[in-house]
């Protein structure tokens, strides 16, 4: 019996076999598992899986191979199969082998393709259609991965660890979730999305190559308009060696004994807001009244910070105006305040009250005392008028100031006593932004006289003191330069005229409204902020030499000096800070 065993399989492989068709041509076969013959008296088991032939179908039979024993009654037998479709199996790891199978089969690879193209239309289990109803209808687990109903629910069944079939994460039978759609197509972006992310990097790299160059051009435009300004200024020292400018000032080497050293005493914080523009002095109270934003979310406005010259430190904050306070001027116990708002108020600086208000119809800007009437005051408008007052009668004004075609806003007033030097009468001068007059108090009204300083302006200052005017230009078509210009008014016969004392020139533009004042320490000078150096510049006004140049890290808004019993400071404010400098 053995042999007979050995011998029909011997028959199959040489193509013996009398059930096959002779037509059929055996070739090689490639077993996929080993054959095991038992040579046992009571039972043989052939197990071997023979795949035949390159073309299906050359084969329709299937060739069953069978084993009986003589001593036992009971028969065994294993049937192996000659499967359709198929071809002999290579080694996986044989790349030769792979590419001619895919080049010499062309029905193959349609196949893979189009199984590629209903990937996401057939339930992976079943390789069957899902439907929108029924028990294969589509559903999903946790993961995302679509099943149909029941082969997702047989498949869970039949598992001990339950886990998805496609990425094997572990699911619960809860998991399954139903997806109410009639027809589910998923367009594949990712190559869209690539797209556009790289072209979303490309706007944004050329957005910043344009902001950079946008920058260039602005810098080679301020190094253009500074080489003209130095050409300018050239052309006019060889035209006039008699010019008195800063650069004849600035061009001499400070020696000892001209010039001045200031050092930080203390940099005090008062808002961390900003809203911080202009500030007054009372040494006498020893407080200091500076405009600062609210830190109140209550009041959303701004106010005036007090603070104590002696002790550096912020006592109380008085809320005032809704807008921005634009100028502030000490009387005594008394405060001005005018805002854009469109108001004016006095305030106690004592008791912090109150004691008078009143709106106009146009933003104010500057404002001052009255320093021979303790109950009058002036506010400069937007408008360009200023407008006098006595806060004991707030209902109808005592006179207004204008000068008919300049609209432009008064930037700075201030009343002209007439005690001062050659000027027999008192007055007041309006600095506005086009134009600069001294209106000239007479019997039968004010009457107006221009002040020959070239303009435009933006700061003012009168010390009653030295009975000196100090004003601050901005660059124009005559001047390429900002401007500091001291001088004194004098009055012959009706007419006002203009002494020019000194002219200082500050280097590049001047875009804020930075304000200027006089400084009293061994000596007398004036001091402005340059905005293209960042420094505090202070001048003599004896000799006009500038004897001390001092360095500051933010833009300075406004200047004054404070003069102690103890110490004298040179203060300057800036949008947040508040900073002490101490004569050395």
């Amino acid at each position: 019996m053995e042999n007979d065993n050995e011998s029909t399989v011997q028959n199959v492989f040489e193509g013996n076999n009398p059930n096959i068709s002779p037509s059929v041509e055996i070739h090689q076969a490639i077993v996929a598992q080993p054959i095991v013959v038992l040579n046992d008296i009571h039972s043989i088991e052939l197990a071997a899986e023979i795949i035949v032939g390159e073309n299906p179908n050359e084969i329709d039979d299937v060739i069953s191979v069978a084993s009986e024993t003589s001593d036992n009654s009971a028969a065994a037998s294993r049937v192996s199969s000659i499967s359709r479709d198929t071809s002999p199996v290579p080694d996986e790891h044989d790349e030769n082998y792979k590419t001619e199978e895919t080049e010499s089969n062309p029905k193959k690879r349609s196949r893979s393709e189009s199984e590629y193209e209903e990937d996401g239309q057939i339930c992976p289990i079943c390789l069957d259609n899902w439907t929108n109803s029924g028990t294969h209808r589509i559903c999903s687990l946790k993961c995302g991965h679509l099943f149909g109903h029941s082969c997702i629910t047989r498949w869970l069944q039949s598992q001990s660890k339950k886990s998805c079939p496609t990425c094997k994460k572990k699911v619960l039978k809860t998991d399954i979730r139903y997806i109410y759609a009639k027809k589910l197509i998923a367009v594949d972006t990712s190559e869209l999305d690539e797209l556009k992310e790289k072209l979303d990097n490309v706007i944004e790299e050329r957005n910043k190559i344009q902001l950079e160059l946008s920058k260039y051009i602005c810098r080679e435009h301020a190094f253009n308009q500074e080489i003209n300004s130095l050409k300018t200024q050239l052309a006019t020292f060889k035209n006039n060696s008699m010019l008195v400018s800063t650069s004849t000032a600035t061009s001499m080497k400070l020696t000892p004994h001209n010039t001045v050293k200031l050092y930080m005493e203390k940099s005090l914080d008062l808002c961390q807001f900003g809203g911080c523009r202009v500030f007054d002095t009372n040494p006498c109270l020893d407080i200091i009244m500076s405009t600062v934003k609210s830190p109140n979310n209550l009041f959303a406005g701004y106010g005036l910070k007090k603070i104590s010259i002696s002790q550096y430190k912020p006592l109380a904050f008085l809320p005032l105006h809704s807008g921005q306070i634009r100028d502030v001027s000490f009387q005594n116990v008394k405060i001005l305040t005018v805002s854009i708002d469109k108001s004016f108020k006095i305030t106690d600086s004592v008791s912090n009250s109150n004691i008078c208000s009143l709106s106009q119809t146009m933003p104010l800007w500057s404002c001052c005392w009255d320093s021979s009437n303790n109950y009058n005051f002036y506010v400069g408008t937007q408008m360009g008028s200023v407008i006098k007052y006595d806060f004991r009668n707030l209902g109808q004004p005592l006179c207004v100031l204008e000068v008919p075609g300049d609209m432009s806003s008064v930037v700075s007033v201030a009343h002209i006593p007439n005690e001062s030097q050659g000027l027999p009468r008192d007055g007041v001068i309006s600095c506005k932004l086009n134009s600069l007059w001294f209106f000239e108090n007479t019997p039968s009204g004010y009457i107006r006289h221009p002040i020959a300083i070239d303009g435009p302006f933006y700061s003012m200052k009168f010390d009653p003191l030295c009975r000196q005017i100090f004003v601050s230009s901005r660059p124009s078509q005559r001047n390429s330069n900002s401007r500091h210009t001291l001088a004194n008014l004098q009055m012959v016969g009706d007419e006002v005229f203009t002494n020019l004392l000194y002219s200082f020139e500050s280097y590049g533009m001047q875009k804020m409204l930075s304000r200027s004042c006089f400084i009293k320490n061994e000596d007398k000078y004036v001091a402005a902020y340059e905005e293209s150096s960042k420094t505090i510049n202070l001048w003599s006004i004896n000799n006009g030499f500038k004897v001390s140049s001092v360095p500051v890290y933010d833009s300075i808004l406004d200047i004054n000096a404070v003069t102690t019993s103890i110490n004298k400071f040179m203060i300057g404010l800036t949008e947040k800070k508040m900073l002490f400098f101490k004569f050395a």
